[in-house]
């Protein structure tokens, strides 16, 4: 619990105070500081951090301030609000990068954060995909977040192929194909191009992510996935393989 709290940002002294009102409800300033042993000066820093956030509300009775925690069904709407926030300032990030068209541009991504950031990206650039190589190794890595994704990918209609060897098990979506390619014909790395890009995911320990932009490295990796698609096979039913089943 407080690891996830912590990753939307909140601080120790924060949690250990939204946590404490959450149990207890509405408390001065003086009760939370003797409980957790942190000055009231600290505690009241705290407590309007949090109550910038949209986590804390305060009400004064017989002239006593009292600070109460905000239900926890708010902390998805306050993370909402700062998407729409951040989302506003995207176009302008966007100008600030300069793309040069020569050479290439190769970014190197560590762990199931790096993953998800990799995934993440073919959303955000909602274009048709091929993926060749292992696939099962995306539901044992990271299983939730990628049925997530897979649903992402039918709500946006993004189309993609995937080649893969018989033996895995994974699950797909209602927009992608899949074809069966004997498995010593394809590489222990996996191959995915989307757009100008090209991602190789290493299964490695740690995990690594290699994304590299390149219009000539992507048609490059095009070339080689069509002539193994032309020799794949197909099942007549996918029906095993697919999230949302019809």
């Amino acid at each position: 619990m407080r690891s996830e709290l912590k990753r939307i940002g909140l601080e120790d002294e924060e949690i250990n105070i939204y946590l404490l009102l959450l149990r207890e409800g509405a408390s001065k300033a003086t009760t939370i500081s003797k409980k957790l042993g942190v000055a009231r000066t600290t505690i009241y820093r705290f407590l309007a951090s949090l109550h910038d956030k949209g986590l804390v509300s305060e009400a004064i009775q017989k002239n006593i301030r009292y600070f109460a925690p905000t239900t926890p069904d708010r902390i998805p709407e306050i993370l909402q609000e700062r998407m729409e926030e951040v989302s506003r300032i995207i176009p302008d990030l966007r100008k600030l990068i300069e793309k040069k068209e020569e050479g290439a541009k190769v970014e190197l991504f560590k762990g199931k954060e790096g993953m998800r950031a990799v995934m993440n990206d073919i959303i955000r650039e909602g274009k048709d995909y091929i993926l060749m190589g292992e696939a099962q190794k995306y539901f044992e890595e990271l299983e939730v977040f990628s049925l997530q994704w897979i649903k992402k990918v039918e709500e946006k209609k993004i189309s993609g192929r995937l080649l893969c060897s018989n033996e895995q098990r994974f699950k797909i979506a209602r927009t992608e194909k899949l074809r069966f390619i004997d498995k010593r014909l394809l590489p222990e790395i996996t191959t995915w191009v989307y757009g100008n890009k090209t991602a190789q995911f290493i299964w490695s320990n740690p995990l690594y992510v290699v994304l590299i932009e390149s219009r000539s490295i992507a048609a490059g990796g095009k070339k080689m996935f069509d002539y193994l698609w032309g020799l794949a096979k197909s099942k007549k039913s996918l029906s095993s393989y697919l999230v949302n089943k019809k």
